[in-house]
């Protein structure tokens, strides 16, 4: 199990949040299911630029943000982003949160492996294989208070692809 949990990552993120919350949000469909309250980012935006400073073993392959008020249908609870990459990273853009927020990681059987709590401008980076979910099922907030997060997915690139470079 590879974890990694940071703080302040983001240089200024009222500015940050700013900027996302005066962008629109989609629903998304991906492989038949919809996922509502979708931004995509620019895979080199602050995030993006964090991820490739801390991880250059790896390419950002998705980078979105998920708007998710109190009572939003999700497509799944407990699940695994095993399709999406090899690493996943999840920055908290919520100043004021419920205590419970963040994040749950999942043994195979179901059992509950760890618990990592949300905190505004933290990144919670785990193995994309890993079960996780939410730690809210309900979501919270509502308009610019909604629960608010961030989601790079990493893909691994072999040296091998880099040679000649």
């Amino acid at each position: 199990m590879n974890i990694i949990l940071m703080d302040d990552v983001i240089n200024n993120p009222n500015k940050y949040v700013k900027d996302i919350l005066s962008g629109d949000f989609y629903d998304v469909d991906i492989e038949g299911e919809v996922f509502k309250g979708i931004q995509q980012r620019p895979n080199d935006d602050e995030f993006g630029q964090f991820a490739m400073q801390y991880f250059p073993e790896f390419v950002v392959d998705y980078n979105f943000v998920r708007k998710s008020p109190m009572g939003q249908e999700e497509p799944n609870f407990i699940h695994s982003d095993e399709m999406m990459g090899d690493v996943t990273l999840i920055l908290y853009l919520n100043k004021e949160h419920p205590k419970e927020d963040g994040t749950t990681i999942y043994e195979q059987d179901g059992s509950v492996a760890m618990v990592a709590y949300s905190k505004y401008n933290r990144v919670f980076g785990f193995d994309s294989n890993m079960l996780h979910s939410r730690n809210i099922y309900q979501n919270f907030g509502d308009e610019d208070s909604s629960r608010l997060i961030q989601v790079i997915f990493l893909k691994y690139v072999p040296d091998e692809e880099y040679e000649g470079d």
